[in-house]
């Protein structure tokens, strides 16, 4: 376990990507000009007009474990810095709105009991700005909560939005974090230009004692935001930039599967890949991103293409086992749940959070339970964001 506590500088050889790419604790990718984003979702039925409903309905099972080991987060925080630099993207932001949104935040924080949570779209020029931006919602949570949490971030990237965590220090200690950098990325077209992470992923490690003995287990969560689609008027293949996000989730799940081989070949280390797919879980990226396709498939006598909204078509056979599996989507005990994110009436499942098949027992509702997963969403109070906050419960 020595190897796990040094900061990771990794490099994957051309044989792993179509291009070299490296991995580089501690960085992020270069700025880009900022600008609040507004997704439009991709959904195969426009679902019905209605909040999501909260509290998830599975929580009223006991679990004969006890209490959960360790209490996973995820939340778009839809553009969070500090008043000082929302003041300047938004004239008529105030500072009630801005104390008003960091309650929102912490509201949903304390009610799901977050041990851990994965941050998209924390703003800032640097990494000092951006830990300062989350420093009042560690605040709340400490008044509020009595509890203590430390932020870990990346470096800006595209529209000035980084990655990060807030991690609860009674509950788990931080071993490691690596930031996927200067990662190019395979390409669909081979003539087609390098390109990179928009927001680079960021990943933690965490090493966590049970609750109730003296067993400690690794918990790697990675934490990505693809790209949105955003300025889609400008992607000449019309398809809101799905090609780009297709390349992008195929080189992220490359990276997964060689830097944790471990935790697909066993279920001794825990890892959970969460965040903002900004698609839905039924199109192309979101194959790819779980491995059923590959990028491979949409390239030339590959048997697959894109439809004009992004879903892969293809011919008989060319679907293969998964390799990362969602615990919100796949969950038996999310029926009621029509999606995390509503764009016009419709929604889709944009955020997600996946596991490979070994860790997937350690989300299980019960130790019996396969199938059903300890999981939910939450999305009250409004304020908070426009996307549903995502919890798991993890349990060993």
């Amino acid at each position: 376990m020595h190897h796990l506590v040094k900061k990771s500088r990794l490099l994957l050889t051309a044989a792993i990507l179509s291009a070299g790419m490296i991995l580089s604790a501690g960085a992020e990718d270069e700025s880009a000009p900022t600008g609040e984003e507004s997704e439009s979702s991709e959904s195969s039925a426009a679902a019905p007009k209605q909040a999501i409903p909260t509290p998830f309905p599975g929580t009223v099972l006991t679990d004969p474990r006890g209490k959960p080991d360790l209490t996973v987060c995820s939340q778009n925080l839809k553009l969070l810095g500090s008043y000082e630099e929302m003041k300047k993207k938004n004239i008529k932001y105030t500072q009630k709105a801005h104390a008003d949104k960091i309650s929102a935040l912490s509201t949903r924080f304390l009610k799901a009991k977050c041990d851990v949570i994965a941050l998209q779209e924390v703003m800032g020029t640097s990494a000092s700005e951006e830990e300062a931006a989350l420093q009042p919602i560690i605040e709340q949570l400490r008044v509020r909560g009595n509890r203590e949490f430390e932020a870990k971030v990346g470096l800006p990237g595209d529209g000035g939005m980084a990655l990060g965590f807030l991690v609860a220090k009674d509950r788990s200690a931080v071993i490691n974090v690596l930031s996927y950098s200067r990662v190019e990325l395979p390409k669909l077209v081979t003539k087609g230009r390098p390109r990179f992470f928009s927001r680079t992923p960021f990943e933690v490690q965490l090493s966590v004692r049970s609750r109730h003995d003296d067993t400690a287990k690794i918990v790697s969560l990675v934490n990505f935001h693809l790209k949105s689609k955003r300025g889609g008027e400008g992607d000449p293949t019309g398809l809101e930039w799905e090609t780009f996000r297709m390349e992008m989730a195929e080189g992220f799940r490359r990276i997964i599967e060689v830097r944790h081989q471990k935790a697909f070949a066993s279920n001794e280390q825990i890892l959970m890949v969460l965040g903002d797919r900004n698609s839905n879980f039924d199109v192309a990226s979101a194959k790819i991103l779980d491995g059923s396709l590959t990028i491979e498939n949409f390239r030339t006598d590959g048997g697959c293409r894109v439809s004009k909204r992004g879903f892969p078509v293809c011919t008989p056979g060319k679907q293969m086992p998964q390799r990362l599996f969602s615990i919100l989507t796949s969950n038996q005990e999310v029926a009621t749940y029509q999606g995390t994110f509503s764009y016009k009436g419709e929604y889709s499942w944009i955020d997600d959070m996946l596991m490979p098949a070994e860790s997937l027992q350690y989300a299980w509702l019960t130790p019996t339970s396969e199938g059903r997963y300890d999981a939910g969403l939450i999305s009250e109070p409004a304020d908070a964001s426009d996307h549903a906050l995502l919890w798991a419960r993890l349990n060993w």
